[in-house]
């Protein structure tokens, strides 16, 4: 897979954010997954110009063959894969029912097990990086043990 910006067109984004949102539903949307999602769909609608509003994208439910149809790039699908992976670590927990259904993705659009674990440690890794550089390390303290509470 490319380490370049891969182009995504507002079709492409329609099939991630349904990904997305199926993910957030196996544990019941979180707060920062909703505002993650919607902030998402709104940047790409109105860089766009999509008519299709975010209420509107989530009655729709995620199709599989729909994903397989569009994503027709190695890079689309990780597109897909780490986008979901990220909304998963929103809630500050990758639970076993979104690693399953993540992973069930990377199947069904033919990523193998070994990029889907590469991607997974991947996007891990660039979080962690960005908590290392928080400086108050008192108030990230403070939110490890209100996540751990959880």
């Amino acid at each position: 897979m490319s380490t370049e910006a891969t182009e995504l067109g507002i079709n492409h984004i329609q099939v991630i954010v349904r990904a997305m949102h199926e993910v957030a539903k196996l544990d019941g949307v979180h707060d920062a997954e909703a505002v993650m999602l919607r902030e998402f769909y709104g940047a790409c609608q109105r860089d766009t110009g999509a008519l299709t509003s975010f209420e509107e994208l989530g009655r729709g439910p995620f199709d599989l063959d729909e994903a397989k149809r569009i994503l027709d790039t190695p890079d689309r699908k990780a597109a897909l894969l780490r986008s979901c992976l990220l909304l998963a670590y929103a809630d500050g927990r990758y639970s076993t029912n979104e690693r399953e259904k993540i992973r069930g993705f990377a199947d069904a659009l033919g990523v193998p097990a070994a990029a889907t674990l590469s991607m997974e440690e991947s996007v891990a890794d660039q979080l962690m990086q960005n908590i290392a550089r928080i400086s108050n390390i008192d108030a990230l303290r403070e939110v490890a043990a209100e996540t751990a509470r959880k």
